[in-house]
């Protein structure tokens, strides 16, 4: 296997709270990443899944530097960006861009579709006139939209052209790198196929790698090639999707892609008892212990380790290891 693109090393971002309780007068602080470590391989689609709260996003925005990490390293082709000057950020985000959510939020409304589009271009100094202009109508046409929207503004536009429009305006510095952050979740389902055969065009032709955030298991089963299952704040579950889409081994999968409808297999469906923990205030040992039916008395005072189950497949949960020493009874 090729070197890593992208490695991250127990990288934790951390939130102080300023909300203090009747018990406790310090500031609480929200573990939104808890030592997370992957990597990343060039030219793959990888999928990160998990409820809302679990620190999908605030993963992609950290890997891109909009947010700082509390501690950990992040690596890109063997740099490490977290100690990059403001400078060396600035030339280094013309290789890494992200597409977010809500296309309507991350578009200027009150500037036209070219001048979205122009604005990168002028702000990293690429080019002239003539070849900018010439860029823009290469990355408009890529994404499916002719000349004519370049005089739009977003709000002209329906919610299927404006991410297409997102995704010009992170295609157009031709990057290597690109996090899309639920990038089709508010869009109708026969929108969300012609984006996510779009993205697998555009990545084949310009030899993109993604890192593609989603709470829907059927989105990320049909577009990633390998998936990390994420819950508060940590990575429990990572390997090639056919192998978690076809038998996940922790609990928390178990339970998510149980849920998955199926019109040619009746399997009963596992459910996930509460609601996901507090993340200022955690559960001691695993995480997933108060919400898992499989869980043991180790479960609730000892916190798993990685366990590598096959090359590529890793797995943080007690069922698969030996038995803790200082397991309680």
């Amino acid at each position: 296997m090729s070197a890593p693109f992208i490695e991250l090393h127990n990288v934790h971002k951390h939130y102080k709270q300023n909300r203090r309780s009747i018990f406790d007068d310090q500031p609480s602080v929200v573990k939104a990443m808890n030592g997370v470590s992957f990597s990343l391989y060039e030219g793959e689609s990888f999928g990160l899944v998990g409820e809302s709260g679990s620190g999908k996003s605030t993963t992609g925005q950290v890997i891109l530097q909009l947010l700082k990490q509390t501690s950990g390293s992040i690596y890109y082709q063997g740099t490490d960006v977290t100690t990059f000057t403001k400078q060396q950020l600035k030339s280094w985000r013309k290789k890494v861009q992200i597409v977010f959510q809500d296309p309507y939020a991350s578009l200027n409304p009150k500037k036209t579709i070219e001048w979205i589009l122009h604005e990168p271009l002028e702000i990293h100094h690429i080019g002239d006139k003539a070849s900018r202009e010439e860029k823009i109508l290469e990355t408009i046409h890529d994404v499916g939209l002719d000349t004519s929207f370049l005089d739009r503004f977003p709000h002209e536009l329906s919610g299927g052209q404006r991410q297409r429009v997102a995704i010009a305006s992170a295609l157009v510095l031709d990057p290597e790198f690109i996090v899309i952050d639920e990038g089709v979740s508010a869009l109708d389902v026969s929108v969300q196929a012609q984006i996510l055969n779009l993205l697998t065009k555009l990545q084949k032709k310009y030899n993109l790698t993604y890192l593609f955030i989603s709470h829907d298991l059927n989105v990320v089963q049909y577009f990633c090639d390998r998936i990390a299952i994420m819950y508060l704040g940590e990575i429990v579950e990572l390997g090639s999707t056919e192998d978690i889409g076809t038998n996940p081994k922790h609990p928390y999968a178990e339970a998510l892609f149980s849920a998955i409808p199926h019109l040619d297999v009746d399997e009963e469906r596992i459910p996930l008892a509460g609601e996901l923990p507090d993340p200022s205030n955690p559960p001691t040992g695993c995480p997933f212990h108060t919400r898992c039916a499989k869980a043991m008395d180790s479960c609730k005072s000892v916190k798993p380790v990685v366990h590598t189950m096959r090359a590529g497949y890793q797995v943080t949960c007690h069922l698969y290891t030996q038995e803790p020493e200082h397991q309680t009874s």
